[in-house]
């Protein structure tokens, strides 16, 4: 591929995530993780990133490719953007089998401090993804949304509050960004008359 082809194929790309769909997910998703734990059930959401995940395509295909038409990049593109995704889904696995050796490790045994820092944790653990997507994409407000979420994690940990309460804070912060962005997205494409 020539240079003009890879810089065209590069914007192109970028400008792929530039709907806002993507971003009110990840803050949809953060925020019911945070509603999830605050409420006691936070078994039920682990599950709904699996559910966004599944739904962003068909929401995809039926709000922004009407819209903007379908896109399909380079094999070389594609292959970069699956390897990113193996990395994403190691990055999370190896995150859940480190937590449970720990919890292994660590059951029954006093701890102290570990309260204090642990609270932490899930936010910096969604802003680690976040921080790498941002690079992978060249979309810099997912850094921004990163920087956010460890900030949040921070904050949890110096004034000793629960998790949810900056999963809730930061994920309001990404969904209410996600969803300007994609009412300006659809107001300023309306999609084709059938």
């Amino acid at each position: 591929m020539d240079d003009a082809t890879s810089v065209f194929e590069r914007v192109a790309f970028r400008s792929f995530w530039d709907d806002g769909l993507l971003d009110l997910m990840v803050g949809l998703v953060i925020l019911v993780v945070g509603l999830s734990w605050w409420q006691g059930i936070a078994v039920y959401g682990a599950v709904f990133p699996a559910v966004c995940a599944s739904l962003w395509h068909p929401l995809r295909k039926r709000l922004v490719e009407p819209r903007m038409g379908y896109v399909e990049f380079s094999g070389d593109r594609e292959l970069k953007a699956r390897s990113f995704r193996h990395a994403l889904v190691a990055f999370f696995a190896g995150t859940a089998m480190f937590g449970a050796a720990l919890f292994i490790i660590f059951r029954g045994m006093a701890t102290p401090g570990a309260a204090s820092w642990i609270a932490g944790l899930p936010l910096l653990l969604i802003g680690i993804p976040l921080l790498f997507f941002a690079a992978f994409t060249s979309c810099w407000r997912f850094a921004v949304y990163a920087g956010i979420a460890v900030l949040a994690g921070v904050d949890m940990v110096l004034q000793d509050l629960d998790p949810h309460v900056g999963l809730i804070a930061s994920g309001t912060i990404i969904l209410v960004s996600g969803i300007v962005m994609l009412a300006r997205f659809l107001s300023r494409h309306p999609a084709e008359p059938q």
